[in-house]
């Protein structure tokens, strides 16, 4: 079967984010001809000298969106706000959900012969049974990222539905590795700082994925996906929320991460809202933090499997070594 990006000009979007960039150097390794969209041209710069064709273009700018597309064959979309983003309801709306069918009408009208939108297996809820697949109900949370992600799926279906949008979707869990800065560098600066505390003893669950398997997930879901269909992607261990952070705090020389009850978290964090409502500053520990940890997610990745072919292939113990090999070569917390 002829691999679908042969001989076609991709588009990346995000391509100076994590999952954006490092799909984009996966098919310039690859040989493919890639059209990287970032933000930022300067972040996105070791892309250009890989070979890629890197353009300027905005979420929030509706026309850079549309003539970024022209040309293209095939979409590959990872731009979007993130949780932590310090942003408001609006401008969540703005980019993860107009801006993202603003690419998809302009790929319409490119004609693109594939679109893959990447979402998050979050949108089944903080606490996913280990029987969730991507039958499961939706389940809003009240957290922006999330919500908008739901919204977005929903109207993109549509779109397919309605003007016949060749769109793939996949759903990556909890993505961790070198350069990731939400499952990674944030947990680790906190660790490093004494400002992490599990609740309940971390008894919560995930199901962390190592970059490296999201980038090949990815591409096999471009590839080998059926039109309107969405695909979790997950890494092979269910683990707690002690043993995933206290990898980083052996990383760190630490030999324990402090603890309370939840019921004295959630007290705590009553007191910060209050608090940050009467000083317009934002809390030092939110709600939303307070559910990442101690949720309970775990999913069914048999449909990327028997369809993708995709397996998971980096455990815990091998992802975590190649964090920590990036720890010690790039210095990211700015040790020694």
């Amino acid at each position: 079967m002829e691999d679908i990006f042969f001989g076609k000009t991709i588009l990346v979007t995000g391509a100076s984010g994590l999952l954006g960039g490092a799909v984009a150097k996966a098919l310039l390794a690859e040989g493919h001809q890639v059209r990287a969209m970032a933000r930022n041209l300067e972040r996105a710069q070791p892309l250009a000298g890989l070979g890629a064709e890197v353009v300027q273009a905005d979420m929030t700018d509706l026309s850079s969106l549309e003539r970024v597309v022209q040309g293209c064959q095939v979409v590959l979309h990872f731009a979007g706000a993130l949780t932590g983003d310090s942003a408001n309801e609006a401008y969540f709306h703005q980019v993860n959900v107009e801006g993202t069918l603003c690419l998809a009408q302009a790929a319409l009208a490119a004609g693109v012969e594939r679109f893959l939108h990447t979402s998050t297996a979050w949108v089944y809820g903080y606490d996913a049974g280990p029987g969730t697949t991507e039958r499961s109900p939706y389940l809003i949370s009240g957290d922006l990222y999330i919500d908008t992600k739901i919204e977005v799926e929903r109207r993109l279906q549509q779109l397919r539905v309605e003007s016949g949008l060749p769109l793939v979707i996949i759903q990556p869990s909890e993505v961790y590795g070198p350069g990731d800065r939400h499952w990674t560098l944030i947990p680790l600066r906190f660790i490093q700082t004494g400002k992490l505390i599990l609740i309940n003893g971390g008894s919560g669950v995930i199901q962390p994925i190592y970059v490296d398997d999201v980038v090949a997930g990815t591409l096999a879901a471009a590839r080998l996906g059926r039109i309107g269909e969405a695909y979790l992607l997950c890494g092979p261990e269910v683990v707690t929320l002690k043993s995933f952070y206290g990898e980083f705090a052996r990383m760190l020389g630490r030999r324990r991460i402090p603890s309370v009850p939840g019921l004295l978290a959630m007290m705590l964090v009553a007191s910060m809202e209050i608090l940050s409502a009467l000083t317009h500053r934002p809390p030092l520990f939110s709600r939303a933090d307070l559910r990442g940890n101690t949720m309970h997610a775990s999913y069914d990745g048999n449909k990327a499997c028997e369809e993708l072919d995709f397996t998971p292939r980096v455990p815990l113990k091998a992802g975590m070594s190649g964090v920590a090999a990036w720890l010690a070569a790039e210095k990211p917390l700015g040790t020694g």
